[in-house]
């Protein structure tokens, strides 16, 4: 059962930050874009916001809808047993760990250039980590397969690595490490 919108505050200023900052974005010509993007060379030079704004802005409407929706689904349900507190900590280490690992890469591989927006990266942590609060709870895709607990983790992390052979390690970073790290994440902090 979903949870009620409003059922959680920071699940539903989430989704508003996410949803207005996407809006604004699309509207403003690209200046917001390119203020909060994750951009290893431009965080090295200090614009450390930029760690924590790049998966607030979604480039297109039907990524900002499945974000939306990840962040009201897995986000609420979290929400409802861990608490606000908790999902925000949750969150925001996972958002750091993936900012940080992707802009070492970039300066160790000369990836410099990286330009990363979205929450690709949270709605696959948010996944991983539903799926280890709720290991009996079904996730059924495309209405043809029904994946529960470790087998949904293993997916997950195995379609952002399918992604990565596609279009490098690098580029797909934010993804990689936000997975791992959901996945990895303390079991006695869930």
């Amino acid at each position: 059962m979903l949870p009620r919108i409003g059922s959680s505050k920071f699940v539903s200023h989430w989704i508003l930050l996410t949803l207005a900052a996407s809006i604004i974005a699309a509207l403003d010509g690209g200046w917001l874009w390119q203020w909060a993007a994750l951009e290893p060379a431009k965080v090295w030079h200090g614009e450390v916001w930029r760690l924590a704004t790049w998966p607030l802005i979604e480039g297109g409407p039907l990524a900002l809808v499945f974000t939306c929706l990840a962040i009201y689904k897995f986000g609420g349900e979290l929400a409802v047993v861990w608490g606000d507190q908790r999902l925000w900590r949750f969150a925001r280490r996972v958002v750091l760990a993936a900012s940080v690992v992707t802009c070492v890469l970039a300066a160790l591989t000369g990836g410099g250039h990286l330009h990363r927006l979205g929450g690709w990266a949270v709605a696959d942590a948010l996944l991983i980590a539903w799926a280890r609060q709720f290991p009996q709870r079904g996730l059924t895709l495309y209405g043809l397969v029904t994946l529960r607990g470790r087998d949904l983790v293993t997916v997950t992390v195995a379609v952002a690595v399918l992604f990565a052979l596609y279009f490098g390690p690098i580029t797909t970073a934010p993804e990689l490490v936000a997975c791992l790290a959901a996945a990895a994440y303390p079991r006695g902090l869930l």
